[in-house]
């Protein structure tokens, strides 16, 4: 057990002065590779694996690769083939025991609800995504540009955009786009990423001023949204919204379900407490991996790298794998004052 006294004394410290789980390609946990190797003989491998288990599932939280549950997938998803693969290889029993209790615990935890989620990844400061639009000069082919954002109180993205660049001569011609935004702390296809697609128009000279101070609140450095040759864009009209919340997490939400969901109320003093966490707690957070989760092995880093009313998530690396592990909270947590007792708490379970 850790000391609730001295994790509650630091955090203080800190507090007073200001999702599904998901994993990458590579497993988190090498204590969970199957112990089939060479110099085992055909017939002594073919022995040993009619005692295994055969039920592809992560390597970590145990997630099946298809889920035949309809409960659990009243979609009907199909799942991943993954005959021949490293995560079809028979486990032991004991091995198996171990996926499926840290599944049960990952599957149990509250997150926000898609739209939720979605809306907050929408809500990020200083935000910077993949514009997609239709180019003019090679007809049919989309252009991708790296472009900066906000949304407005409906989740409409807009943007002030140079009429010399070739995304804004390309929608001035076709309106027609997709808007790509990751998480602010996104690294691979553990993370969390959504895809909207609509039209993106000139933004009526009444609501420019308007829309240039929040801009400028939310890109505090973004000095040319006063340009003259800069004008400002909004995907007004959305047309449908995909949304990658990690490995195994995937599919989308209404235009009128995203429009309707809220920021979650922590993400506006979110990163000061990750970061606090992150260079003063480490050893806490790995605590929290092992003990709560059930994660065995040799912990070489965990940072947090979600932080949400139900929640967080830390991002753990054991060797050269690495995964996303869900910590819930005993009670949900909607103010900033809250939180340092719903963390330290978890130290009590």
């Amino acid at each position: 057990k850790m000391a609730k006294a001295f994790l509650a004394a630091a955090l203080g410290l800190m507090f007073m002065a200001g999702s599904a789980v998901a994993f990458t390609s590579s497993p988190l946990a090498s204590f969970l590779r199957p112990s089939l190797r060479s110099g085992v003989s055909r017939a002594g491998r073919d022995s040993l694996v009619a005692g295994l288990s055969m039920e592809a599932r992560d390597k970590v939280t145990g997630t099946k690769f298809e889920e035949k549950d309809e409960k659990k997938n009243p979609a009907k998803r199909p799942g991943h083939v993954v005959e021949g693969s490293e995560a079809a290889a028979p486990v032991s029993p004991e091995i198996e025991a171990q996926r499926k209790k840290i599944e049960e615990h990952q599957s149990a935890c509250k997150k926000p609800s898609w739209p939720e989620e979605i809306r907050t990844i929408m809500a990020q400061k200083n935000g910077f995504a993949t514009l997609s639009t239709m180019s003019k000069s090679h007809e049919g082919f989309p252009m991708g540009s790296i472009v900066g954002f906000a949304a407005d109180d409906e989740g409409k993205p807009y943007f002030v955009f140079s009429s010399l660049s070739s995304h804004t001569q390309n929608l001035v011609a076709n309106p027609k786009a997709s808007l790509c935004v990751t998480e602010p702390k996104f690294k691979g296809a553990a993370d969390a990423r959504v895809t909207l697609i609509g039209s993106v128009t000139k933004v009526d000279g009444g609501d420019e001023d308007e829309l240039r101070k929040a801009y400028m609140e939310n890109h505090p450095g973004a000095y040319w949204a006063d340009f003259k040759d800069f004008t400002f864009f909004r995907m007004d009209k959305i047309e449908d919204v995909s949304f990658v919340g990690g490995f195994a997490r995937a599919g989308a939400v209404t235009v009128e379900e995203y429009t309707k969901g809220t920021p979650d109320p922590l993400s506006a003093f979110a990163d000061p407490v990750m970061n606090h966490m992150n260079e003063d707690h480490t050893d806490a957070l790995k605590d929290y991996v092992k003990h709560l989760v059930g994660v065995d092995g040799d912990i070489d880093s965990c940072q947090m790298k979600r932080l949400d009313k139900y929640g967080f998530d830390v991002r753990v690396a054991m060797g050269s794998d690495a995964g996303i592990i869900r910590i819930p909270f005993p009670e949900p947590v909607v103010e900033r004052k809250a939180v340092k007792e719903a963390i330290v708490a978890l130290s009590q379970q």
